[in-house]
């Protein structure tokens, strides 16, 4: 019973740190046939089915109730690393139950102000790429560092997590709209959407893409539909906070102003750099990786976008960022999240997607289509990426065949 707990757990613990359903349904499964088990999984963002028994015997159906979880990539190399040493016999499934539990157990690393200065550093960075101004990369800064500390709150006030990302857009759009009022040359799209940035859903709306590819047709159908919902949530957050700022000020001209040069690119990426090492909770020997998956994100991006078109770019991005990942995966026997997650978080067509809806809401329902049809092209675009990427240079097996685990499946 014990190997049969350690597998449940391990897939909760997996769902729990960002994992998509096929790789938690993979795992659970690699593991179950090395421990000497059969079983049947099924996962979607907010269930795990599992059917388990020693092998000749009849299978037990279990129902985990999970919730989606925010990407730790520290904690999910320490599972990986537990899986492997229970499946090759270096620890007993008891130990590794044990030790699963114990990363849960463990207290967040990171201190209280260093989520709000993420979401700062992550907000000018984006303002950045998105070709703003040095005055809308300020703004976008300081409108950033207030979702951040909004962040903080909903943590300690458990029931404004589910209203969050709408507060926090309403409080930008309406900073953003006084700011346009009192003179500020700042065009209210690109501020809002980069100091917002970290809250799009874009990651998880390519996973669920990815799901659908690979005919996981509940869960990506099931994550597609919560990701739109959090996108139109956030949309009616910036025309609320918008509407308010209107009254109270009246309608602001928008004046952008002069876009940095192209230079500013590459300090605009060190600052996104150390927000994602902050926010996916990165350990320390995992910082260049992270450094590494950024660089080739965004040049993989480029490169492709300057040989192809825009959509190919991401695709080729995509790709490279991917096969990164999954050899950094075959030569430390690490996740492949570690360089796959940074790297596509700056392809994912979140703010595609939110510009699209924010300009329907508007009322310009001509303008809104061709950005939300540009958002699926960039999707598709990273999902055949990845998809590639798995067949140049798969990733490795969860379980390594050694001897050990041969003795371990001959009990």
């Amino acid at each position: 019973m014990t190997a049969q707990h350690f597998v449940l757990e391990l897939g909760r613990a997996m769902h729990a740190l960002g994992s998509p359903s096929y790789r938690v349904e993979d795992t659970m499964d690699a593991c179950s046939r090395a421990l000497g088990l059969e079983g049947s999984f099924f996962s979607t963002p907010t269930a795990i089915f599992a059917a388990l028994a020693p092998r000749g015997s009849e299978p037990v159906t279990t129902l985990l109730r999970v919730a989606p979880g925010d990407h730790d990539l520290d904690r999910l190399s320490a599972l990986y690393t537990i899986r492997d040493d229970v499946v090759t016999a270096r620890i007993t499934p008891e130990a590794g139950l044990e030790r699963v539990r114990s990363v849960f157990a463990t207290p967040d690393r990171s201190r209280p102000f260093a989520d709000p200065l993420a979401h700062a550093l992550a907000g000018a960075g984006a303002a950045v790429l998105f070709r703003g101004s040095l005055v809308e990369v300020g703004f976008a800064a300081v409108a950033g560092l207030l979702v951040g500390l909004i962040s903080i709150v909903a943590r300690l006030r458990p029931g404004l997590g589910d209203v969050q990302a709408p507060i926090a857009c309403a409080l930008v759009a309406f900073l953003v709209h006084a700011g346009a009022s009192f003179g500020l040359q700042l065009d209210a799209t690109v501020t809002t959407v980069a100091a917002i940035v970290v809250l799009l859903p874009g990651l998880s709306f390519t996973t669920a893409l990815a799901e659908l590819a690979i005919r996981h047709l509940a869960s990506g159908s099931a994550r597609l539909m919560g990701t739109l919902a959090v996108l139109l949530t956030m949309v009616v957050g910036v025309g609320i906070g918008d509407r308010c700022a209107t009254l109270a000020f009246g309608r602001a001209v928008v004046v952008p102003g002069p876009e940095l040069p192209w230079w500013a690119n590459l300090p605009a990426l060190l600052l996104t750099w150390i927000a994602y090492v902050i926010l996916l909770r990165a350990a320390r020997h995992q910082i260049v990786w992270i450094l590494l998956a950024v660089a080739i994100g965004y040049g993989g991006a480029r490169i492709g976008g300057a040989l192809l078109t825009s959509e190919l770019g991401a695709f080729v991005g995509a790709l490279m960022v991917a096969a990164t990942g999954n050899l950094y995966a075959r030569w430390r026997r690490q996740p492949a999240a570690v360089v796959r997650t940074p790297g596509l978080l700056l392809l994912v067509p979140g703010s595609l997607g939110f510009r699209g809806l924010t300009t329907a809401v508007a009322g310009d329902f001509t303008a809104s289509v061709p950005f939300l049809f540009h958002m699926l092209l960039v999707g598709g675009a990273i999902v055949a990426g990845l998809l590639m990427a798995g067949v140049l240079l798969p990733p490795p097996l969860d379980v390594e065949p050694d001897s050990r685990l041969r003795r371990v499946m001959r009990q």
